[in-house]
C-alpha cells in the first residue's frame, strides 16, 4: 500500500487514501462553517476551483510522509463521520438547491458529499485496480 505508481503522479494506495481523507475533512469543515453562518473558503484557503491540481499536490505533500496506519485510521474515521452526517440529515437538507448559502446556486449538499465520497471512491478504485492488475501482470504482486 506504500508502493508508488498508482497514479501518474506516483502516488501509492496510502497517498490515494490520504487524498480521500483530506477531501472528506474539507467537506465536513465546509458544512460546519456553514452552520456557524460563515462562508467557507472553497475548495481551500488560498485556492480556487481552477487550481485543483495545485491543491491536490499540496494534499499529497501534506500526507505523503504519514504512516500507513495513521492514514488508514483517518480514512475509517472520516468516512464514518461523513456517513453519520448523511444519515442524520433530513432529505431536504441534502437535495434542495440553495438550502445552504455556501453550496451555491448549482450544487446541493448531496452533490458536495457525493463528490468527496462516491465519486472520489470510484476514481480511487479505478486507479488502484488498474495499478494492481499491472503489478500482477509484471509479476510484482
Amino acid at each position: 500500500m506504500t508502493m508508488a505508481g498508482v497514479t501518474h503522479g506516483g502516488w501509492s494506495v496510502k497517498d490515494v487514501l490520504a487524498h480521500l481523507v483530506e477531501w472528506q475533512q474539507m467537506n465536513l469543515a465546509w458544512y460546519a462553517a456553514g452552520l456557524r453562518g460563515e462562508k467557507p473558503a472553497m475548495p481551500a484557503p488560498g485556492f480556487t476551483l481552477r487550481e485543483l491540481p495545485r491543491l491536490n499536490e499540496m494534499i499529497y505533500r501534506k500526507h505523503h510522509r504519514r504512516s500507513l496506519q495513521a492514514v488508514l485510521s483517518d480514512y475509517r474515521s472520516y468516512h464514518e463521520s461523513v456517513v453519520e452526517l448523511i444519515e442524520a440529515l433530513p432529505d431536504a437538507d441534502l437535495v434542495i438547491m440553495n438550502r445552504f448559502s455556501w453550496t451555491g446556486p448549482s450544487w446541493t449538499l448531496s452533490d458536495y458529499l457525493r463528490a468527496s465520497t462516491a465519486a472520489h471512491y470510484l476514481w480511487a478504485r479505478t486507479r488502484i485496480r488498474r495499478w494492481a492488475r499491472s503489478q500482477q501482470k509484471d509479476g510484482r504482486a
